[in-house]
């Protein structure tokens, strides 16, 4: 079943003297129960588009194309337009999301505990104790070893790790259907991350959640992800489950980001991608991974290539796919 469904999505910035393109033509779906990945190289649109999704954009967005929420499988929301047309109680309550510096989406002047209650009071009606019994227990079902300090402790006075659960226990006070994680694990190390995503993981069997895993850890999308959608430059170049991409990958962008990562697998130095993304500012015709691409003829240089759309809803863009 899909719960969340977006469609030619296209999102752009306007500024004094331009229209910048941050997000070109995108369409994937999200289905209940499942972990989605959305990878690709800093400035791909990954965060991007999580805001758009949450309605977080600045006034000088331009949101185009269609985002469509599922509470039942006949009945569709409309999120892509004004934040103040949606219904009060999608974001939080239906939707929510874990910002890229989690410990600075705390606000500092308030004290952790406080912070979850106003979560709990936006979407429940319960006792004042009985918020803060609830509210020790999320903290200590999340890995904090000891709730009640926590409870009581100021952002500033909690390690990363530790803000880091903070931050995700009032993403998860409002008891959302899907979480939108956006690079959740940047400033853990390697014993944390692990721990961190297998948490994730566990909460989203326990709390039936969707999960959308925004990041630019390519190990990370393949250890914990039912399926992957590839960004570049803001375009959706492939789509499909993960080991699908992982063992026959069909876009030469996701083929050079896979190999990169086996080489990094074996403690090898690997070899980075020749050349550089596309600026913003200065668009390239055709297809945007073409001066980087081994594959690429000059119709790849003049025309983006038309959607191939394979078995499960997985596509890919490209006139050369790999292993088909």
């Amino acid at each position: 079943m899909t719960i969340l469904a977006v469609t030619e999505l296209a999102v752009s910035i306007k500024t004094s003297s331009r229209v910048l393109s941050l997000i070109k033509n995108l369409s994937f779906i999200l289905r209940q129960g499942e972990t989605l990945a959305i990878v690709g190289e800093s400035g791909s649109g990954k965060t991007t588009l999580g805001r758009t999704i949450m309605g977080l954009l600045p006034e000088n967005f331009q949101v185009n194309g269609s985002v469509k929420y599922y509470p039942h499988a006949t009945t569709a929301i409309e999120l892509s337009g004004q934040p103040k047309s949606r219904p009060k109680y999608i974001i939080g309550k239906e939707i929510a999301m874990v910002f890229q510096d989690a410990p600075g989406s705390l606000n500092p002047l308030l004290k952790c505990g406080v912070q979850l209650l106003d979560v709990f009071k936006a979407h429940t009606s319960e006792s004042l104790s009985g918020y803060k019994q609830r509210a020790l227990h999320v903290f200590e079902k999340l890995g904090l070893t000891d709730p009640a300090t926590v409870f009581s402790s100021y952002p500033h006075q909690l390690s990363g790790g530790m803000a880091q659960r903070v931050a995700l226990a009032l993403a998860l006070g409002g008891n959302p259907r899907v979480l939108i994680a956006d690079e959740p694990t940047t400033a853990l190390d390697t014993i944390a991350k692990n721990r961190y995503l297998q948490l994730l993981q566990t909460l989203k069997i326990q709390n039936s959640l969707s999960l959308i895993l925004i990041t630019h850890n390519l190990s990370e999308a393949l250890s914990y992800a039912d399926s992957l959608l590839v960004l570049y430059n803001g375009y959706g170049l492939e789509y499909g489950s993960t080991a699908t991409l992982r063992d026959q990958p069909r876009h030469p962008y996701t083929s050079d980001l896979l190999e990169i990562q086996k080489m990094i697998d074996r403690n090898q130095l690997p070899q980075p991608i020749p050349g550089e993304s596309p600026s913003l500012e200065q668009p390239l015709s055709g297809c945007p991974y073409n001066p980087r691409c081994s594959r690429a003829t000059e119709r790849c240089r003049t025309t983006f290539p038309p959607r191939l759309s394979l078995a499960n809803d997985a596509f890919v863009f490209c006139y050369y796919p790999k292993n088909i």
